[in-house]
């Protein structure tokens, strides 16, 4: 099932919530506020040219029926001609400022959001589905955007337009338009009582939509186990619910408000018959000029029409609104990892000498279910230590804490005697490689993967890490070389060749300190051996932290740390355990009798929350 996002509200938001968030919206208009005032400016000037035509009308029946100069009328008419046409000159100037407003504010804003998705950990997306992400930095930042460039011109023109019309009205005939003004409390009352029905069902409808969203990306992203298990009828049925929900909820929506537009044409057309009814008579009776009526009616029509423009805009306000309130919930997301200054202590540093130490570490994903105990170890510069234990032992979320995808609840991970805490995130990037058996490629070349954690790497540097790496022969079968695709996460290679990749990956970024995943663990035993020499090649001159549930990979490491309910039970090397016959010596009985499809199965349930791997740093 899918979730609905922590910022989606149930009910719309509050008065008091819409001016905190048009409060936090002002840092983003005040760079614009130039363009703000030259499309102030030219609402104005258009708006008032606006309010003439009718009038220019009046005149010109009234000069018509009273015989004046052929001269006079031609001016009049040509009043006519010219006030649209500068009107129209300065709704282009107001439009030219829109946009130039509104591809700032698009700009600025998407690329505060992504900023703010980078720079979150791994932890922030562990609880939240990641497909409404993409609805808010693309629905919601276009609905925000309209709405910051059109706001402030579109209701400037409403009120300049409104209050010009109605004192026209009143010039015209003020009993008329008194009775006209006494008719708007009743109007806003009626709009009033039906206004929160339309808005909740408003929201209710977008929740709707974003939930088919997120079922959409969630079966694409699982087509291949879909496929796999046949499920494609079931994944039709649950979309179809999740469409039908959608529908229902948006025509709920349209039907709150279908009556309301034919309703507003109905007392438009119905005033503009009264005004004729009464005003006629008048002409008949010769106590007003035919002018006069018709100027009236066309600012009647007019006034109403903004009425209406209103009721329409509210909408678009509050949408809007709501759309800037989940925008900035993201924004104002503070991430409990927390970044250094990139000149603090080891911002400039160029290289590690790769002194890992752990010093009483304890971490829960979740509050009271500790995965890691007050671990403590030291591994030596240069030193190749191996990790092994049971499923749910903690091995990865180790190897998680030591890359900093995570921070350690209490104690702390030194690196050359310095809390990674302290270590600029583009510095730590370049200190330690993360090589994982679930390999996270981009849909690029190959190429561009290899190269992703090095972007300036040279043709022949690529070549050249791929060769250490064992890579380069098979590459250079393929029909386009380090061009080809690799496809959505790599679909087009094997398992072996995007494991290959990914150890040509960390031998471009050179780091110091290796960490491997189960970097072999999933592959048979003619790819394990290819991809084991060019590990060990890879590892040489390191510091190599390798977690592995198939002991002969770790057979010959420095020391072998095993893990047993989230603490370090054993340590020494594979000799020295073997002979302790203690938990070390269980599992190598275990991997003697137990077949190899046993022990693969389920290994990582425990140690990293389902459905959220880590992408590889190296």
């Amino acid at each position: 099932m899918t979730a609905v996002p922590e910022a989606d509200r149930e009910g719309p938001l509050t008065w008091r919530a819409r001016l905190n968030v048009l409060t936090a919206w002002l840092q983003y208009l005040w760079p614009c506020r130039r363009w703000i005032g030259v499309s102030a400016l030219a609402v104005l000037i258009a708006s008032v040219l606006g309010v003439l035509p009718p009038y220019l009308t009046k005149m010109i029946i009234d000069s018509s029926l009273s015989g004046s100069s052929e001269g006079r009328f031609l001016e009049r008419v040509s009043l006519l001609f010219a006030v649209p046409l500068l009107a129209a000159a300065f709704d282009i100037v107001r439009s030219a400022a829109g946009i130039r407003i509104g591809t700032y504010l698009m700009r600025r804003i998407r690329a505060d959001m992504f900023d703010k998705l980078m720079r979150l950990p791994v932890e922030y997306y562990d609880r939240r589905p990641t497909a409404p992400f993409i609805g808010r930095i693309q629905h919601d930042v276009a609905q925000v955007e309209s709405f910051l460039r059109e706001a402030i011109p579109h209701f400037l023109a409403q009120a300049v337009l409104t209050f010009s019309v109605l004192g026209m009205l009143f010039a015209l005939n003020g009993r008329a338009a008194a009775v006209v003004l006494g008719l708007l409390p009743l109007s806003a009352l009626a709009i009033r009582s039906l206004w929160p029905r339309l808005r909740s069902r408003t929201l209710r409808a977008w929740n709707a939509e974003y939930g088919l969203q997120q079922s959409i990306a969630e079966s694409l992203q699982g087509i291949r186990l879909i496929k796999a298990f046949r499920q494609e009828e079931a994944e039709r049925d649950r979309f179809n619910r999740r469409n039908q929900a959608a529908v229902d909820r948006y025509a709920e929506q349209l039907k709150s408000a279908m009556w309301m537009q034919p309703g507003l044409r109905l007392a438009i057309s119905w005033a503009i018959a009264f005004v004729w009814l009464a005003g006629g008579l008048q002409v008949i009776r010769g106590r007003l000029s035919l002018g006069t009526i018709v100027a009236f009616t066309s600012y009647l029509t007019l006034f109403l029409g903004q009425l209406r423009s209103t009721f329409h805009s509210a909408g678009w306000a509050n949408r809007a609104l709501a759309s800037a309130d989940r925008i900035l919930d993201l924004l104002r997301t503070e991430a409990p990892i927390t970044e250094p200054d990139a000149s603090g202590e080891m911002g400039e540093m160029v290289r590690a000498k790769g002194d890992i130490r752990v010093q009483s570490v304890t971490f829960a994903y979740e509050a009271g279910r500790n995965v890691l105990h007050d671990v403590s170890f030291h591994v030596r510069p240069g030193e190749t230590v191996g990790i092994t234990g049971r499923s749910g032992s903690g091995k990865s979320t180790l190897i998680q804490l030591l890359c900093r995808l995570y921070d350690p609840d209490s104690g702390c991970v030194l690196l050359d005697g310095v809390d990674l805490r302290r270590i600029a995130p583009g510095t730590l990037g370049r200190q330690i490689g993360l090589i994982m058996q679930d390999v996270e490629l981009f849909d690029g070349s190959i190429a561009e993967n290899i190269a992703f954690g090095k972007p300036g790497a040279s043709p022949r540097e690529i070549v050249e890490a791929a060769r250490i790496a064992g890579a380069h022969s098979f590459i250079s079968r393929l029909p386009y070389g380090y061009d080809t695709r690799v496809g959505e996460r790599g679909v087009r290679l094997s398992g072996g060749e995007k494991q290959r990749i990914s150890i040509a990956r960390a031998v471009l970024l050179d780091p110091p300190v290796l960490l491997l995943d189960e970097a072999t663990s999933a592959m048979d035993a003619h790819t394990e051996r290819a991809v084991q020499r060019a590990l060990e090649r890879l590892g040489e001159g390191r510091t190599v932290i390798a977690v592995s549930h198939r002991l002969s990979t770790l057979r010959n490491a420095d020391r072998i740390l095993v893990l047993e309910n989230g603490r370090v039970a054993e340590s020494g090397t594979h000799e020295q355990l073997a002979a302790a016959r203690g938990f070390y010596y269980g599992l190598l009985e275990a991997n003697r009798l137990a077949p190899e499809k046993e022990m693969t199965n389920g290994r990582h349930d425990l140690d990293r929350p389902r459905g959220h791997p880590v992408p590889s740093h190296g």
